[in-house]
């Protein structure tokens, strides 16, 4: 069997895609899935027990402090400029305890662009995820349902998952569809 990962003689850690390919999905981080065209996907294996009440699903520390509070520059972000076409959540198992959740866009430092832009609490309600198989369709400010919605803006978008209530259950996907913004957007 090849090597896949090792460390060099700088200390830095090199991996080859093969690696990637079979690296765990971690929770609550979004991941580009391969496509063919000019739609691209994102798409998110959400728990929603490992989101307090109140928070957002941030994956890195920023400051140090011990609280998450912030997105890494290795996490998957929608690209500046880009315009969503749809934001579709699949209950795979059945939520229970807490009211609701949100999807939205942050920056890199984990100010929100748009905090429901993506799913908002409506489409995000218990009743909607309480049995496997079960799904909504969001229906924020972002997702192109109507002719001149505005794209993620001109900083590229993270996504991240808030939840109002202590889920004690839910877990699903969420696919993010997106088409990139022109090459000749000036930033």
């Amino acid at each position: 069997m090849a090597v896949t990962r090792w460390t060099n003689a700088d200390g830095l850690q090199v991996a080859f895609p093969n690696y990637y390919a079979s690296a765990p999905r971690l929770p609550n981080q979004a991941r580009a899935l391969q496509t063919l065209g000019a739609t691209k996907v994102l798409e998110i294996d959400y728990d929603l027990t490992l989101i307090p009440t109140g928070t957002v699903s941030y994956s890195s520390d920023a400051n140090n402090d011990g609280t998450l509070d912030s997105f890494s520059n290795a996490d998957t972000y929608i690209p500046a400029n880009a315009t969503v076409l749809r934001a579709t959540v699949v209950a795979v198992n059945a939520a229970t305890g807490g009211t609701s959740f949100t999807v939205g866009t942050y920056t890199r430092a984990g100010a929100a662009i748009v905090a429901t832009g993506l799913v908002t609490a409506t489409e995000g309600v218990l009743a909607n995820i309480n049995a496997a198989g079960k799904r909504t369709f969001g229906a924020g400010a972002l997702c192109a349902a109507a002719a001149g919605t505005a794209g993620v803006g001109n900083a590229d978008a993270y996504v991240g998952i808030s939840t109002t209530g202590t889920f004690t259950a839910g877990v699903g996907r969420i696919l993010i569809e997106y088409i990139d913004g022109p090459a000749d957007v000036a930033a």
